[in-house]
């Protein structure tokens, strides 16, 4: 069977071509090579006059004769790369010189190909359609990932404004939050919210996976949430029904892990649970230690059955750190974790802080730990504490 592909035309769009020799029939031979094309042909007989023209009319390709007086190719080659607005050219050397190094120099100034002398119109004609080509298709793919990156940075500013834009304050309890994508949209999920008689509900969710597709969750999680008002002040009935209410989402690949928990501001008392999601810290004069909650399997995944909680009774001056794993997941150059035991010492270190300090105290210290390598995940933190 024959392959059709040595068929395929490559037929690049409409371009501009700047031709410079030095000689004049190599540059006739070039220019009428390269007529009926459909590129704009430009042309230059000396490395000077081709810089003029690169800046006038920045053109999209350049073939370019390596030995010329006064200014040689190599150095056109080197200007014109080192123009901004010339990263984009493409340059390919035309020359009869046929060593390796000379070859190896100028794809190291930046050239993409090298046609030695003489030169041969169908490989002149089929390479310049090949650079083009691939060049305009490089162009397709930046926009589309520009337009993308744009649309996503929207959603972004869009899915900020579901969260909450100021935390409750009470007298007896104070809330803080940090909340950052590692993406423009992301899956983390926080929440306060007021319930009645000095009463405040705390939801902390990381949906699977990254992107569109986490934020939609993550948004419909939060729809569902506000929704359902009536769960509010039960912990493991908050759990049960938001699983519930995306039963239609059970045979997808997507999940969910969660932890909501009600504060009560004039008791003190802190009840939980847990849906696959790391259980919030308790940073205590008695050192910190994650809050002992039995969980269940994450939602969006299957029936849940009986939905466990846990009741702590806080004292002044505890603080209570709901995240989730891009925290301790969080990993530096070298690929180590940033991890619970770094987590729990930077929360020692900040134990008498009020809420929005320690925060900031936890934050710094990631950072600090991945030393400038962007996460990989999401990283939302949530604290209360009671003073």
């Amino acid at each position: 069977m024959t392959s059709r592909a040595a068929d395929v035309r490559l037929t690049p769009p409409p371009a501009t071509i700047l031709v410079v020799d030095d000689s004049p029939v190599n540059l006739q031979v070039l220019v009428r090579t390269l007529h009926g094309t459909g590129h704009r042909i430009l042309a230059a007989r000396d490395g000077r006059s081709a810089l003029d023209i690169f800046k006038r009319a920045r053109p999209d390709l350049v073939l370019l004769d390596v030995m010329m007086p006064e200014i040689d190719g190599f150095e056109v080659c080197r200007s014109i790369k080192a123009d901004p607005d010339g990263q984009d050219t493409l340059v390919i050397f035309l020359s009869a010189l046929g060593e390796v190094s000379d070859k190896v120099s100028g794809l190291q100034l930046g050239a993409v190909d090298y046609i030695t002398k003489p030169i041969q119109a169908e490989e002149v004609l089929a390479r310049v359609a090949t650079h083009l080509t691939r060049q305009h298709l490089e162009r397709e793919l930046r926009r589309s990932r520009d337009r993308l990156n744009r649309e996503l940075a929207s959603a972004g500013r869009m899915q900020r404004l579901i969260l909450p834009p100021e935390l409750p304050s009470h007298a007896a309890v104070r809330f803080a939050a940090s909340y950052q994508t590692c993406r423009h949209a992301g899956g983390d999920y926080y929440d306060v919210l007021p319930l009645a008689s000095d009463r405040y509900g705390v939801m902390v969710a990381d949906v699977s996976g990254h992107g569109a597709p986490a934020a939609i969750i993550m948004a419909m999680i939060r729809a569902a949430l506000h929704s359902h008002s009536g769960v509010h002040a039960d912990p493991p009935a908050v759990l049960q029904t938001l699983n519930e209410h995306f039963e239609y989402l059970w045979d997808t690949e997507m999940f969910a892990t969660a932890v909501y928990a009600t504060v009560d501001a004039g008791t003190r008392e802190l009840r939980v649970a847990c849906a696959g999601h790391p259980p919030p810290l308790l940073v205590s004069a008695d050192g910190v230690r994650p809050v002992e909650v039995d969980g269940v399997p994450p939602l969006l995944m299957m029936p849940l059955g009986t939905v466990p909680s846990t009741s702590l009774q806080l004292r002044p001056g505890d603080r209570v750190l709901f995240y989730t794993d891009g925290v301790t997941e969080r990993v530096d150059a070298e690929g180590r974790m940033y991890d619970l035991p770094r987590l729990s010492a930077a929360l020692s270190d900040a134990a008498r802080l009020p809420p929005a300090a320690l925060i900031e105290h936890v934050v710094a210290d990631l950072e600090r730990f991945a030393g400038g390598h962007e996460p990989e995940d999401d990283v939302t933190l949530v604290a209360i504490g009671f003073d």
